[in-house]
């Protein structure tokens, strides 16, 4: 295939996406040099969140530390795939090595984040520990979003593209960083549009669905029973149902809607607080909550490199999904009817001008 010819075709296969990029994206007009400029803010403070991300993953590693000597002695082990390769009869010496490689590449690439090699190295450890720490017959998903995280920031530059990055180099940063803010809210829409999924179908097929006024409420009673605990909002929730079905639908929205906010900067902080608040929220009314996600979106959102520091509550407001949408609706419309308007008085001009000629003529 020619150099054209290729050309030709990623052009023409990126189109779409363009189209959608320019559809859902929603920032302010700005000026060559002061694109610059934030492009240089915004590289210095993902730099920062990058080395904070593998700081908090030592933190991690070095917590987990305590349950691995009575790891490397169990005598039976059903790994997950990317460990299948672990030995049957002899389990603790694959274990062992994991453990090796996990702990020292956390370690280095704390020190040296610049370094792909050790990023990459510290994201095939955290692979395989995860596959030999589930591999018991339960598997929680706590750390399957940081996994992720930490594989996309393999592709950052390397070395001194990083720590003396020309204008192509803090690009390609950002658009690493950006790509991972994608993937974690696409997580969170996913979960939301299963939600929404599962709760129509129960609703269709008239069982208790958390879409009813009380659905919410239910929901969170069952919980409390089956686990036997005691939760701080659980049993204010179970008798307040309403205040649950709003709560719970505003979730829904929120998640669901999560892809979107990606492309709207000015909403990063407000929709990583709502995330965050979403966590919370489980641990005071059902017990339980995913501590790794609150600090993989306190860094992404509530640290994005691209939240402007003062956004303009109007803008904010405007920029939310659905809202965005019926604005932008809403002005296209008046744009319209200020053109139909134009129109119209120009016509209306033009033929005043053409009457006025006509009786002139006829009195000279």
């Amino acid at each position: 295939m020619s150099s054209s010819t290729a050309d030709r075709f990623i052009d023409a296969a990126g189109r779409p996406w363009v189209w959608i990029f320019r559809r859902l994206r929603s920032m302010p007009s700005q000026r060559l040099g002061e694109t610059v400029r934030l492009q240089q803010r915004a590289h210095e403070r993902a730099m920062v969140l990058i080395r904070v991300f593998y700081a908090l993953s030592l933190m991690w590693t070095v917590h987990q530390m305590g349950a691995w000597p009575a790891l490397r002695e169990v005598a039976f082990i059903d790994p997950q795939w990317p460990a299948a390769w672990i030995d049957e009869s002899d389990p603790g010496s694959g274990i062992s090595l994991i453990l090796l490689i996990f702990g020292f590449a956390s370690l280095l690439v704390a020190m040296w984040p610049t370094s792909r090699i050790l990023r990459a190295l510290f994201t095939v450890g955290m692979l395989q520990y995860l596959s030999v720490k589930f591999g018991f017959g339960k598997v929680n998903h706590d750390y399957h979003a940081w996994l992720w995280v930490s594989a996309i920031l393999v592709f950052l530059p390397s070395g001194s593209r990083m720590r003396e990055p020309s204008a192509p180099d803090r690009h390609a940063t950002l658009a690493v960083l950006w790509s991972a803010q994608i993937v974690v809210l696409f997580f969170y829409t996913l979960t939301g549009l299963w939600k929404v999924y599962y709760g129509l179908q129960a609703f269709t097929n008239d069982r208790i669905s958390s879409f009813q006024i009380d659905g919410f409420s239910l929901i969170v009673a069952e919980r409390l029973l089956s686990t036997d605990q005691a939760t701080l909002l659980g049993e204010f929730l179970v008798r307040n149902p309403i205040l649950g079905w709003l709560l719970f639908n505003g979730t829904m929205y929120l998640e669901c809607a999560s892809l979107l906010a990606a492309f709207r900067p000015r909403l990063h902080r407000l929709w990583g607080g709502g995330l965050i608040l979403f966590h919370l929220g489980t641990q005071l009314a059902m017990g339980f909550t995913f501590v790794p996600n609150i600090a993989l979106i306190g860094l992404l959102f509530m640290a994005s490199p691209w939240a402007p520091d003062r956004p303009p509550i109007r803008s904010v407001v405007l920029d939310l999904p659905v809202v965005h949408l019926v604005a932008k609706r809403w002005r296209a419309l008046q744009r319209a009817s200020a053109a139909a308007t134009a129109t119209a008085m120009a016509r209306s001009t033009a033929s005043t001008l053409a009457a006025r000629s006509g009786v002139s003529a006829s009195e000279r």
